[in-house]
């Protein structure tokens, strides 16, 4: 970059320009990283106010991003544009929801979904508006669409702002210290038996449960903060010390007492907030994600043997020492007990909620009835046995397809295929350490919420579906990212600008 003249008025505005650019730029991503912070904290968000709240900041974010942008202040990053498929299937899920509540087509719908009118016979003298849409619930639908176009916004957001290796690093630090102050402040509630939630709500006694209500939800917050703990874990650069096997111990021990003992001490901390929320399916995802994350990343990382060494032993340690030592002194063998015997009365009540859900999801195939509308829509189908009204099935998977319908499942579902197979791609192509790493913890993340949600509605609770839209970013972002040159840093203008422009050939 040529030096500033202070005499040349155009050279002058430029450079104020760049820098009120820089400090918005700055700015922005400091608002991001603050929103992540509050997601998880009343309640996990899961209440109306929460999610007005999370949405207008999301909105206002992405407003000033553009105006940003029209100014030639933010430049769009790499990521962003490769990232062009998972923008436009999330739109369309995005899209058709709020074509679900829409009050437009009550005819249309009628037809498509004769199910609901049958149902609801009377609906139009009770509530005009009831059936006035694709929607059993259209004031809840509407509602969903609200939330979906926060977290697309938010999933644009953090490809645009997210640049470089620094802001990829806060990001991911960001999350550790959200899975870390949920899993004291959960594990202090549960071991003192001072238990309050956030706020002065009461929650339940014996189990962890941090901020949220339910100790699933917070089981499901701590797999995806874990996943990015361990992939800082094994982010650094690992050279290595030479073929002696004292060499080679010398070089474990010099990383153990390195800057990465207060990581490993984070996750620890991070695992005992698992183990105590004594959630069964929060556990087995946890462990199957992490093996079936370590094995990828060992088949497909282009590393040196001590480096897959040290990443081995770093994988074996977290499994050993977390789930077997720490886990047997704070109660891993209650979770154990509850995997293998589980009450009567709650087994009973799951697979009479699964059995009854089923016919409800085919009914309203293919077009769902609405999102957000299975409490709604779900009445009718409740047998003897389920004596409780249930506002979800507790199983991602048939709530998502009951409501969304095949049209607005697809989408999403391949957005995030898509991610995992670009998670895989960077660490088959990437050399950064750090952006391998990412992708590593994007994979495993994404992984054990996937299998939990066999069991549970985590990705209905907006903290833990914000979370996981920030790991769909994070997989695009590690295999995309621009790397600096010489580990220089740049303006976000000269950014662009060194990404669009072609290699310099060498001259001989």
């Amino acid at each position: 970059m040529d030096s500033l003249d202070p005499l040349d008025p155009a050279s002058f505005c430029a450079e104020c320009r760049r820098l009120v650019a820089a400090v918005f730029d700055k700015g922005l991503f400091s608002v991001l990283l603050a929103l992540i912070l509050w997601l998880p904290l009343p309640w996990g968000s899961n209440w109306e106010g929460a999610v007005y709240f999370f949405s207008s900041v999301v909105f206002v974010l992405g407003a000033a991003c553009c105006l940003l942008h029209a100014h030639g202040g933010l430049p769009l990053t790499t990521s962003f544009r490769k990232a062009w498929p998972a923008l436009l299937l999330i739109g369309a899920s995005v899209l058709w929801i709020a074509f679900q509540g829409s009050p437009w087509f009550s005819d249309l719908a009628e037809k498509l979904l004769p199910r609901a009118a049958l149902i609801y016979p009377d609906a139009r003298q009770i509530d005009p508006s009831l059936l006035s849409s694709f929607s059993t619930d259209p004031y809840y639908t509407r509602l969903a669409a609200f939330r979906g176009a926060a977290y697309l916004a938010m999933f644009a957001i953090i490809l645009l702002l997210t640049r470089d290796q620094q802001r990829v690093r806060w990001l991911a630090y960001v999350m550790g210290a959200c899975g870390v102050f949920e899993a004291l402040y959960g594990s202090a509630k549960s071991l003192t038996g001072l238990e309050f939630g956030f706020f002065g709500k009461e929650v339940g006694k014996s189990v962890a449960t941090g901020t949220f209500a339910n100790r699933n939800h917070l089981a499901g917050l701590l797999e995806m903060t874990l996943a990015v703990g361990i992939g800082l874990l094994i982010a650094g650069r690992f050279s290595s010390p030479g073929g002696n096997w004292r060499d080679w111990l010398r070089g474990v021990a010099t990383f153990l007492l390195s800057d990465k003992a207060p990581l490993r001490i984070a996750v620890v901390i991070m695992a005992i907030g698992l183990v105590l929320t004594r959630s069964r399916m929060g556990n087995v995802g946890f462990a199957v994600s992490l093996t079936v994350a370590g094995a990828v990343y060992l088949l497909l990382a282009r590393s040196s043997k001590f480096s897959s060494g040290l990443v081995l032993a770093i994988l074996f340690s977290i499994v050993l020492v977390d789930l077997v030592v720490v886990g047997s002194y704070f109660g891993i063998e209650e979770v154990a007990q509850r995997l293998e015997q589980t009450s009567v009365a709650e087994a009973a009540n799951r697979v009479d909620l699964f059995d009854y859900a089923v016919p409800y999801v085919l009914d309203y195939l293919p077009f769902g009835s609405g999102a957000g509308s299975f409490e709604a829509s779900f009445l009718p189908y409740g047998g003897p046995e389920v004596v409780i009204p249930y506002d979800h099935v507790h199983n991602d998977y048939l709530e998502f397809l009951g409501e969304w319908g095949i049209v607005g499942v697809l989408p999403m579902a391949l957005a995030v295929a898509s991610s995992l197979i670009v998670a895989l791609f960077a660490l088959r192509q990437r050399h950064d350490a750090l952006l391998r790493a990412t992708a590593f913890a994007s994979f495993m993340g994404i992984l054990a919420l996937l299998i939990h949600s066999f069991v549970d509605f985590n990705l209905q609770i907006p903290a833990n579906a914000g979370f996981f839209v920030v790991l769909m970013a994070l997989a695009w972002i590690s295999a995309f990212c621009h790397q600096h040159r010489n580990g220089t840093r740049t303006s976000p203008i000269l950014d662009a600008e060194d990404e669009n422009r072609p290699p310099r050939r060498r001259h001989k």
